[in-house]
């Protein structure tokens, strides 16, 4: 009696769940007086998200940024936060940044929920908004 009972507790454990949510996605561009490049917007990222704990690289090839950050690790359960700067469109100057978080473990996915907004993005924004560095805006594609 005790043997189907202990199946399905191993299977939880070796099984797990995977739950993937994102923020609404930005698009970052320049001022219209000014052409924001590639090289300063990422590297005012690296320093900004590297300051919030995040851990950050640069794939120059593809022109692509991300940092990931650890929410949560228990023996159980991880959830990380991941933040990704895309460069626009060839028509279109802008970049794109998209925030996700992923959580792993034996919580089931029914008990996470599956909206999720990156406050750090929204603080970047506001930052390269101050220092008139670009402007973030909902992206629309």
């Amino acid at each position: 009696m005790m043997k189907p009972v202990f199946l399905i507790l191993i299977l939880f454990v070796f099984v797990g769940c995977t739950n993937v949510t994102g923020d609404a996605p930005r698009a970052i561009s320049s001022f219209p007086d000014e052409r924001l490049s590639t090289a300063h917007l990422f590297a005012t990222a690296d320093t900004f998200f590297s300051e919030a704990g995040y851990a950050c690289s640069t794939d120059s090839e593809a022109g692509q940024f991300r940092c990931s950050r650890a929410l949560r690790d228990l023996y159980i359960h991880q959830t990380t936060a991941e933040v990704n700067i895309y460069p626009g469109d060839e028509g279109d100057k802008a970049y794109r940044i998209i925030a996700t978080r992923w959580d792993e473990g034996l919580i089931p996915s029914e008990l996470i929920s599956n909206t999720y907004a990156n406050d750090d993005v929204e603080a970047f924004c506001a930052y390269l908004a101050s220092e008139t560095i670009a402007l973030c805006s909902d992206y629309k594609g």
